[in-house]
């Protein structure tokens, strides 16, 4: 097989020959691709070329000879009438580590990088007014390394051998309109144990498409870009080599985060040319990054002589250790460029379209035709093997599976199980366990009828309720939902957002209730690109599960009716949204968000007792310090402006409870639920994370996180709400507390850490306690890290 192998690279070889010559240079040991390797042509410095992301490069039949050199690597010169094969390995330089020499010069890399970074907004592709591309993306995932016991080792090792566990690929094209609007539209997909996928993996999802934003993102880690204000601060910078293209000079410089600075960074190297010194090649992976080690790769052109745009971009994520890696690989190549279109707003749908199943399969002599490089051996029986075990096992209902699963519940045929009815927690109903259940796809196509019922082994009590869903087909993503339901809720909750999804840890907090009868009817919709909107109707007969009456001087009730109509909008600003499996998915960022609900009592509508205006305003930011970490708050603000209730005013925001005490975001953290009444409040939720500044490297990096959280409201008509303890925020509440996250780590499935983590809080001010020692929170917290 080898021997057959290296004769088709010898006729390859040979047919290149006729005109233009394809050489492959790769590493001696490793046999992987040596990107960005420099080659000079005939001796002549001015002449030669840079292999690409593959290792790949051309020569034209008039190269005679060709020199190549590489930081680390051997230099090697070849004749190229003595080659027997287009593949040229080169050997790593043994040699000891980079002099340190200290004179009163500067660093010349620093010049280099400074102009880097003053010409980053000139460089950076996104800065353009618009551009479209065609991109091939090809991702694999490889078990290789991977670790098994040893009754298994040989027929596993076998497998990994001969073939990998995944690979897709992807055709796309995608059109861009300065400064956010961008939209990838799917073309072809193959996925191996697949027949529909409605799934695709580009590599714009998992690195930046550009190597010029202040922070390199890498799964929702920000790495500071060597490439930014005051890098070379952070940053120990080498000018490795220093290449001559016509009248252009390509820097070589390599980079690594200073001893001693605590911040996330990259390490790797980076090709500066003269031309615009825009980026035209980099190498980097993640520093001292834990269970996940990430790299990335991208290789830029000079389009039209006048902007740098990127043509490859590659990425490779190893995660794991102690029972070996787990590598996923990616490639793409990006073509038909075009940075001239005439692109609008209306070009760029207001929600993203989803995979056309049918629309996307490809024959073949398609596949050929768009590859930049054919499959090898192992990735083409990667499809035959792993088509084999798809069939068998029926990949494609185990991901109509998992996109259910994704939204909380388990298909079966003509029904879903709700994950969410299953198992609940709260302090007033205890333990609740029930059912839930919706009809699905096999039954209507956009419409779901379901209910659901539970008891509570603490209250003795059963819920139960009933609804209908109907996703109306649209552009505008339109629902509707009508509802019935004999349930409890939280006070101070609205009525249209007291449902628990899944893993909200608050709600197991929750004492004191309301019991409702409802029924409801709710409509929400993409009003606009970044705009959600909602409106709804509710009516309710409630009934206070507390030892509370409230007296409006006229009567005294206990039990009431209330009927509601409520609007909500939300803005969320530099919005992202990913159809995956069919489904609309926002994804997370730092960007703002605003949120607005206005509510209307409608007395004497179905016997309602009152008439009021509700609002609720929410915003919520956060922003990066460089070198100091991220800052991430929560403006809440609320107004009602009549009396009512005590179940409808504005309650809830403590959190804490001596037999839970856990840290939760965007609560007061030194106050119990229920501590304050309000009918008009504004509270400030603010947390600072420094990052690991005590210390980044080794097991023990403890991320410090700064908390000051702030709150003022007042209460009317304080005397009609009788029978129940609260108090009235009417001077400016405080509380501060330092948390440390991630002190204690424990492995999971060698793939991260679940951290320990515990903070301590202290109020202080108009409402500190009389006893000092009240006034002090001790806290436990936890946290998912890779590193």
């Amino acid at each position: 097989m080898k021997k057959l192998f290296f004769f088709i690279l010898l006729i390859a070889f040979k047919a290149y020959s006729q005109g233009e010559l394809l050489f492959t240079i790769i590493d001696f040991e490793t046999k992987e691709p040596v990107a960005f390797a420099n080659i000079i042509f005939n001796d002549d410095v001015y002449s030669g070329t840079i292999s690409d992301i593959d290792g790949v490069f051309y020569a034209s039949a008039t190269v005679k000879k060709f020199t190549i050199s590489y930081v680390g690597y051997e230099s090697k010169t070849l004749v190229v009438s003595s080659l027997n094969s287009n593949i040229i390995s080169l050997k790593k330089e043994i040699s000891a580590l980079d002099e340190v020499v200290i004179t009163n010069t500067e660093n010349p890399a620093h010049r280099i990088i400074r102009n880097a970074v003053k010409n980053k907004e000139l460089n950076n592709p996104e800065n353009l007014n618009t551009f479209t591309y065609q991109s091939y993306d090809k991702i694999i995932v490889d078990g290789e390394e991977m670790k098994v016991k040893e009754d298994t080792l040989n027929e596993l090792g076998k497998f990994f051998e001969k073939s990998h566990l995944f690979i897709t690929e992807t055709v796309a094209k995608r059109k861009y309109l300065k400064p956010k609007f961008s939209e990838d539209s799917i073309i072809a997909i193959r996925t191996s144990g697949f027949k529909s996928p409605n799934f695709a993996f580009l590599a714009n999802t998992i690195q930046p498409f550009s190597f010029y934003e202040e922070y390199i993102t890498l799964f929702e880690t920000d790495y500071l870009n060597p490439i930014s204000k005051g890098s070379t601060n952070k940053y120990k910078f080498r000018l490795k080599e220093e290449y001559l293209r016509g009248q252009d000079t390509i820097f070589a410089i390599s980079f690594e985060p200073k001893a001693n600075r605590n911040f996330e960074g990259l390490k790797g190297l980076i090709y500066i040319n003269s031309n615009k010194y825009a980026v035209q090649s980099v190498d980097a992976a993640t520093f001292n990054s834990g269970k996940i080690d990430v790299s990335i790769q991208q290789k830029y052109k000079l389009i039209n002589q006048e902007y740098w745009f990127p043509e490859q971009l590659n990425f490779q994520i190893r995660i794991g250790e102690k029972y070996g890696a787990i590598k996923y690989v990616g490639k793409s190549y990006l073509s038909k460029i075009d940075l001239n279109t005439t692109l609008t707003k209306k070009d760029f749908p207001i929600l993203p379209i989803g995979i056309q199943t049918e629309q996307v399969k490809k024959d073949a002599n398609f596949w050929t035709s768009v590859r930049q490089d054919s499959l090898n051996i192992k990735e083409a029986r990667t499809y035959v093997v792993i088509d084999s075990i798809g069939e068998k096992l029926k990949f494609d209902k185990l991901l109509t599976f998992s996109s259910k699963l994704a939204k909380g519940r388990i298909p079966l045929k003509y029904v879903d199980v709700d994950l969410t009815k299953l198992i609940l927690y709260n302090k007033y109903e205890g333990l609740r366990l029930g059912a839930g259940f919706f009809t699905n796809e096999d039954v209507f196509e956009n419409v779901s009828i379901g209910g659901f019922a539970g008891y509570g082994f603490q209250d003795y009590k059963w819920k139960y309720g009933g609804e209908l869903l109907i996703d109306v087909p649209s552009k505008k993503d339109i629902k509707i939902q009508l509802k019935y339901e004999n349930n409890l809720k939280e006070t101070g909750t609205s009525y249209f957002k007291h449902n628990s999804p899944l893993l909200n840890t608050r709600s197991v907090l929750a004492e004191q209730m309301d019991q409702i009868e409802a029924f409801s009817f709710k409509t929400k919709m993409k009003l606009y690109r970044n705009i959600d909107w909602s409106i709804g109707f509710n009516t309710s007969d409630i009934k206070p599960l507390y030892d509370y009456s409230f007296n409006s001087g006229s009567a005294s009730l206990i039990n009431y009716t209330n009927s509601e109509i409520n609007i909500g909008i939300s803005y969320f600003v530099n919005e992202k949204l990913t159809n995956v499996f069919n489904s609309i998915t926002r994804l997370t960022s730092d960007d703002p968000i605003f949120n607005l609900t206005y509510s209307r009592g409608l007395a004497n509508v179905f016997g309602s007792d009152f008439s009021y205006n509700k609002i609720r305003f929410t915003f919520d930011d956060s922003f990066k310090t460089k070198g100091l970490g991220k800052t991430t708050y929560r403006l809440d603000m609320g107004y009602i402006d009549t009396s009512l209730p005590y179940g409808q005013l504005f309650t809830g925001e403590g959190s804490y409870d001596e037999n839970f005490p856990y840290v939760f975001q965007n609560y007061f953290q030194t106050t119990v639920p229920y501590e304050f009444l309000s009918d008009r409040y504004v509270n400030l939720f603010t947390n600072h994370n420094f990052g690991m500044l005590l210390n980044n490297k080794g097991f023990f990096t403890p991320e410090v996180v700064l908390h000051n959280n702030f709150g003022i409201g007042n209460l009317s008509h304080a005397s009609h709400h009788e029978t129940i303890a609260y108090k009235i925020k009417n001077e400016l509440f405080l509380e501060t507390g330092l948390e440390l996250r991630n002190i204690i780590k424990l492995n999971y499935l060698d793939m991260g850490y679940i951290g320990l983590g515990a903070g301590g809080f202290y109020r202080y001010g108009f409402h500190n306690l009389p006893s000092s020692g009240d006034n002090f929170v001790f806290k436990l917290a936890t946290s998912f890290t890779f590193k």
